[in-house]
């Protein structure tokens, strides 16, 4: 009786299969890709079957993502590049980012992985020549002037007791072996500016860092000519002379985008105070002159009025600082940190605590009739 009943279930089932037909069969939604894109408010977990590309999308909440009755998670380190949605038209890319090894000028190597920090790799073992890696007489502020004498610091290896520094043109008065891998040298700068070789020399050879001295080149003056600098209707250049030709306002300048002392230099801007009591004005940098007449666009100013020095930036009162008298001498100067001081007669008398941000222009506000500054020049 079992087999009997076995074998109609088994009839039954054959002959349920074979009348299914495409009639029967459960169908999702069908749409173009970019009609799907375009579903306005779909619900999280709806599918819908492309036509575009022929896959299933599945809405997560935020996005349609293609679907395939699974999902694909791909984790990689940070040195791997993954490109591509995974579809048939767009597919994964993965691509590791290649380490390299690069020999130095100093005979050490660079590894580099393009993720972690690079490492150093130097020639290890006693009774090697030294290795010069570095050295702090290079780069702005650390350039040597000419004639100028002070330390500096040699990093590198396989220093010791023996080692002698050797700079072509420079006087190397002495030297201090900290470790293995410093060196601080007192050295005397010659007078011809440029980039100079630093060798290390101990009874195992000799190590070389190109150019890792220099002496950097003197600054240069520009005095203005006539046609240097712009004018307001009020204003004349004479022979060197700046003057306010008639009325009383903050509202005449002169400025001069020929000459300016870039961002990262050192400079500066020198003038000698012209006669006249109660004749106010102010002259100094700034980095956007053509933008206004008035003195409170002027990044960094000496204000003479009546007989009184005073500082002013972006109009803001920096202080009084005494008296001047016709014929002194004031300069602006900036140095290669960007820290501005005022001078008069080459003494200090203000530091700002501003620091330079853009590249730097003649500019100046006259408001008396009469008030002058003259023998301008500027220098970087």
């Amino acid at each position: 009786m079992k087999k009997n009943i076995l074998l109609l279930c088994f009839i039954f089932c054959i002959n349920l299969y074979s009348q299914i037909d495409s009639n029967s069969l459960f169908a999702l939604p069908k749409a173009t890709t970019l009609e799907i894109k375009g579903i306005s408010s779909p619900l999280e977990g709806s599918l819908v079957y492309s036509s575009t590309d022929r896959h299933i999308y599945k809405y997560t909440g935020s996005v349609w993502v293609p679907f395939d009755g699974s999902e694909t998670n791909i984790i990689a380190g940070d040195n791997i590049n993954i490109t591509g949605t995974g579809t048939t038209s767009d597919p994964y890319i993965i691509n590791a980012v290649p380490a390299t090894l690069v020999l130095n000028p100093d005979g050490t190597y660079t590894f580099s992985n393009g993720v972690d920090p690079d490492v150093i790799i130097t020639r290890g073992g006693a009774g090697h020549a030294p290795i010069v890696s570095q050295s702090n007489a290079t780069g702005n502020c650390n350039d040597f002037q000419t004639n100028e004498t002070r330390d500096i610091i040699i990093t590198g290896d396989f220093f010791d007791g023996s080692s002698v520094v050797t700079i072509s043109g420079q006087v190397v008065n002495s030297i201090i072996v900290n470790s293995v891998n410093q060196i601080i040298a007192n050295v005397t700068a010659g007078t011809v500016s440029g980039s100079y070789d630093i060798q290390v020399t101990t009874g195992a050879g000799t190590g070389t860092l190109a150019n890792g001295f220099v002496i950097k080149t003197g600054l240069i003056s520009h005095n203005y000519a006539t046609g240097d600098i712009t004018l307001s209707s009020r204003m004349s250049y004479i022979a060197g002379n700046l003057d306010r030709t008639s009325g009383n306002s903050w509202n005449e300048q002169g400025y001069s985008l020929i000459y300016g002392i870039p961002l990262g230099n050192e400079g500066h801007l020198n003038f000698t105070a012209g006669g006249g009591i109660n004749r106010y004005r102010m002259i100094g940098l700034n980095s956007d002159p053509a933008s206004n007449s008035h003195y409170n666009s002027l990044d960094y100013a000496i204000y003479l009025t009546g007989y009184r020095l005073n500082i002013y930036e972006n109009g803001i009162h920096r202080g009084d600082y005494g008296t001047y008298t016709f014929g002194d001498q004031f300069e602006i100067n900036v140095n290669c940190n960007g820290i501005v001081t005022y001078k008069k007669n080459g003494t200090v008398f203000y530091t700002s605590s501003v620091a330079v941000s853009s590249i730097l222009y003649l500019d100046s506000s006259f408001y008396s009739f009469n008030a002058e500054v003259y023998n301008i020049s500027i220098s970087y």
